[in-house]
């Protein structure tokens, strides 16, 4: 057992990413390096895990969806987590396996927004089955309609010829220094509470805890600071895309 938990550990430290976020630091991506551990050994290409992840994730979209009750939510979110490992493992079995390819990162963005429509669908499902109540099921339309905006949005800005350069998947995820000045402070600090949010991953298991005590269905608890941080994302990036691509300046 010895000599399988020093490669294990030997797996992580050569497959881990030089900058990440704590969540993936200390759970995500150590209980991934065990399964890049036993996928080493098969001959399951990263992508071939990446497509796995997001079936999995379909299924922890119908536990969501169907499921009631605070347990029925648990259950979802435990499969939200199983895929997630997934997600981390495929690049880690990419770096490990030197098959890193530029298009396996947009295919791994892809999947990320996939899984977040799903997500955000799932609990409009949920919420109007609970309630029996249409508006519900419109609220999911809207949410779902929201982040695929979202995501189009983001996908546009990225392109070199509105960024001026090439931005490579995950660069806008790395971490940027804390600015000197208060103003500064404050904008870096909110900012990292919307990517603290955005990244579910990291609270959807929080959320779910305090689905059993509160009187909220645990559904309406997680879409209010998800769907929080996509509707800020949205008016602030789509102002900023007006006022710089609507401006009578922008022809000069």
């Amino acid at each position: 057992m010895t000599g399988v938990a020093d490669s294990i550990r030997q797996v992580y430290r050569q497959s881990r990413k030089s900058e990440d976020i704590a969540w993936n630091r200390y759970v995500a991506r150590p209980v991934a390096a065990v399964v890049v551990y036993v996928l080493a050994r098969t001959p399951l290409t990263p992508n071939q895990v990446t497509f796995l992840g997001g079936g999995l994730f379909l299924f922890a979209a119908a536990a969501l969806a169907l499921i009631p009750g605070p347990l029925g939510f648990l259950v979802g979110a435990l499969l939200v987590q199983a895929s997630y490992v997934l997600d981390c493992a495929d690049g880690q079995l990419a770096r490990l396996k030197e098959m890193t390819s530029e298009v396996g990162a947009h295919l791994d963005f892809l999947m990320d927004e996939i899984k977040a429509l799903a997500l955000v669908g799932a609990c409009g499902i949920r919420l109007w089955l609970l309630y029996d109540e249409p508006l519900w099921l419109l609220g999911g339309l809207v949410a779902v309609a929201l982040v695929s905006v979202a995501t189009s949005l983001t996908n546009f800005i990225r392109r070199p010829e509105y960024a001026g350069r090439e931005i490579a998947p995950g660069e806008s995820a790395k971490k940027r220094p804390v600015p000197a000045s208060l103003i500064g402070k404050a904008v870096w600090l909110a900012e990292a509470i919307a990517r603290y949010f955005v990244h579910y991953p990291s609270w959807i298991l929080w959320v779910t805890l305090l689905g059993f005590v509160a009187p909220l269905d645990t559904a309406i608890l997680f879409l209010v600071p998800f769907l929080g941080v996509y509707l800020l994302y949205l008016t602030k990036t789509g102002l900023q895309v007006l006022l710089r691509l609507g401006s009578p300046g922008f022809y000069r």
